[in-house]
């Protein structure tokens, strides 16, 4: 497996794919070209043999000089628990470090129990908050249109 640097042209494969690989149907502005354009570094692909297998987007955050925040992570079904995921975070703490980021965060929906328990597996804590739900701290109505998240953090 490799992992590179995403382009503009990998916009296409993963809209072609989001939905299946979601388990869903998914529509949503998380990624576009404009985004792999101007956050290039912090956005990276896993492809096995010329096929995307799974991709990483984030940012370096322009407010929090030491801090950079995953946007969205998907991994094909069939690569799931084959190292992917691991790979992928690993190599953007790695980009992130390097351009002198010493905190990562990121988010998940206090539904997506193995999310939560990946997440703690890679080293991320998870932000208290003041509401919980089934005993996981919640940030309530975190993106201001109803979205509860269970928000991240990770020291690098």
């Amino acid at each position: 497996m490799r992992i590179r640097s995403m382009f503009d042209t990998d916009c296409e494969r993963i809209l072609n794919v989001a939905s299946d690989w979601w388990g869903s149907s998914y529509s949503s502005d998380l990624f576009s070209k404009w985004y792999i354009h101007h956050f290039g570094d912090t956005c990276l692909a896993a492809e096995e043999d010329g096929e995307m297998v799974g991709f990483i987007m984030g940012f370096l955050s322009q407010s929090q000089p030491d801090e950079a925040y995953i946007r969205i992570v998907m991994v094909h079904p069939d690569w799931r628990g084959r190292g992917v995921g691991r790979a992928l975070y690993k190599g953007f703490f790695e980009v992130a470090e390097s351009l002198g980021r010493k905190i990562v965060r990121c988010v998940t929906a206090p539904t997506k129990k193995e999310s939560i328990a990946f997440h703690t597996r890679l080293g991320f804590s998870i932000e208290q908050q003041e509401q919980e739900l089934d005993g996981v701290p919640v940030y309530m109505n975190y993106d201001g249109r109803g979205g509860n998240r269970v928000v991240f953090k990770k020291l690098l």
